[in-house]
C-alpha cells in the first residue's frame, strides 16, 4: 500500500484539480504562496515528476513544458487524501486572500478579492440581464465587476474558448479593509439569509467555515437553495449571506469604514449587530459584534437559478479595485462582438 502523500503534494492535486486545465510549475507555485506554502518552481517541478510516477497527473496535450493536468486517480486521492486536513480549509483560503486586500476607502485603490464566474458567450447577454436586477437591488458585493475575455487569466483561473468570466467582488474584501485599519474579523458562517421587503428575517441553513473545505455560498448556489432572483425583483426571497465578528472596541470604526465602502459602491455590508449582542438568533462571543455580510456571488447565483449554465469560482484571484467597471458598463460590454 503506497504511503499517504504529504500536505504539499496534496496541495499540488488541488491546485491542478481546480484549474480544469494543464497548468505549470510557475502558475502552482503562485497559488501554493496563496495557501502559505512558499516552494521555488524547482522544488514544485520536482513534486510533479514524483506524482507523474505514481499516476495522480500526467503531461498536458504539448509535453511537460504545456503544463500538467490531474488523472483520474489523482482526483480520486483528493477526494480521499487527508480528509481531516481538508476540513477548514476554506476558512484559510478566506484569511489568506483577506491579508492580501490593500484597498484603501479613502483613496479608492488598491487590490480586492474576486469571485469569477464562467458562462458561455451565447449566453453571455442573458446572463447579464439576470445579474443588473442584482447590482440595482444592492444584494451583492456592490456595484462593480468585470468581463473578461476568452483566453485572459484572472489569478489562477483563464478563461477558455467560448467563455466569458464574469468577475464579482468578494465579501472577503471587507475583511481585508478591515485588517488594513488593524481590526481583526472572524467569518463565523456562510449560510442562506431569508429576506422580507429588503430586510434580513433569520438564516434558513448554514455552513461554519472552519468545519468545511468548500465554500458554502458556492454550496447553496449548487444546491439551488437560494431565490435571490425572486429578491431582487420582489424585495422577498433568499440570498446568500455570512456572519462575521469583529471586536466591539472596533465598532465606530467599523461603521466610518462601512460607510466609506457603501460612498464607493462597495455596499457589501448588510448589517451591523448591536455590541456583545445576539444577532439574528445567534450569539456572539464575549466582546465581540456580529456583522452581516451580503455574499458576492449572489449576481451569478441569479444566473444559475435562471437556468443559465455557469461555473463558479469563489476567491480565486485579487484584482485592483481601479480595473473594475460599474455593472451598466459591465453589461454594454456584453452586447459588443468583441466579447
Amino acid at each position: 500500500m503506497r504511503e499517504p502523500l504529504s500536505r504539499q503534494r496534496v496541495a499540488i492535486l488541488r491546485i491542478l484539480q481546480d484549474a480544469h486545465e494543464p497548468i505549470g510549475s510557475g502558475r502552482i507555485a503562485e497559488e501554493m504562496k496563496i495557501q502559505g506554502y512558499d516552494l521555488s518552481d524547482r522544488t514544485i517541478r520536482f513534486h510533479l515528476l514524483e506524482l507523474e510516477k505514481e499516476g495522480l497527473v500526467s503531461e498536458g496535450r504539448r509535453g511537460r513544458d504545456g503544463g500538467r493536468t490531474l488523472t483520474y486517480q489523482g482526483s480520486e486521492e483528493v477526494r480521499n487524501s487527508l480528509v481531516q486536513e481538508r476540513v477548514g480549509f476554506i476558512a484559510t483560503r478566506v484569511e489568506a486572500m483577506a491579508s492580501q486586500v490593500t484597498l484603501s476607502p479613502e483613496t479608492r485603490q488598491g487590490l480586492v478579492v474576486v469571485n469569477v464566474g464562467l458562462i458561455d458567450r451565447t449566453h453571455l447577454t442573458s446572463a447579464m440581464r439576470e445579474m443588473i436586477p442584482v447590482y440595482r437591488t444592492g444584494l451583492g458585493m456592490g456595484q462593480y465587476g468585470a468581463l473578461v475575455k476568452p483566453g485572459e487569466k484572472v489569478g489562477g483561473v483563464s478563461i477558455p474558448p467560448g467563455k466569458v468570466g464574469v468577475a464579482t467582488v468578494s465579501s472577503v474584501t471587507i475583511n481585508g479593509v478591515l485588517l488594513g485599519s488593524r481590526i481583526p474579523t472572524w467569518s463565523i458562517f456562510g449560510g442562506v439569509l431569508e429576506i422580507s421587503e429588503k430586510e434580513p428575517v433569520r438564516f434558513t441553513d448554514v455552513i461554519h467555515y472552519n468545519g468545511t473545505s468548500l465554500d458554502p455560498l458556492q454550496v447553496f448556489i449548487r444546491g439551488k437553495l437560494t431565490n435571490v432572483r425572486r429578491a431582487a425583483r420582489t424585495g422577498t426571497g433568499r440570498i446568500g449571506a455570512s456572519f462575521r465578528e469583529f471586536p466591539t472596541t472596533a465598532y465606530h470604526e467599523v461603521e466610518r469604514l462601512i460607510g466609506l465602502l457603501a460612498g464607493m459602491g462597495l455596499d457589501g455590508c448588510h448589517q451591523i449587530g448591536k455590541p456583545n449582542q445576539a444577532f439574528l438568533g445567534f450569539g456572539v462571543h464575549e466582546g465581540m459584534t456580529g456583522l452581516l455580510v451580503k455574499g458576492g456571488m449572489n449576481p451569478l447565483a441569479a444566473v444559475e437559478e435562471a437556468g443559465i449554465p455557469v461555473l463558479i469560482h469563489p476567491l480565486c484571484a485579487m484584482a485592483f479595485f481601479e480595473t473594475l467597471v460599474h455593472y451598466e458598463e459591465m453589461a454594454h460590454q456584453s452586447s459588443r462582438e468583441d466579447f
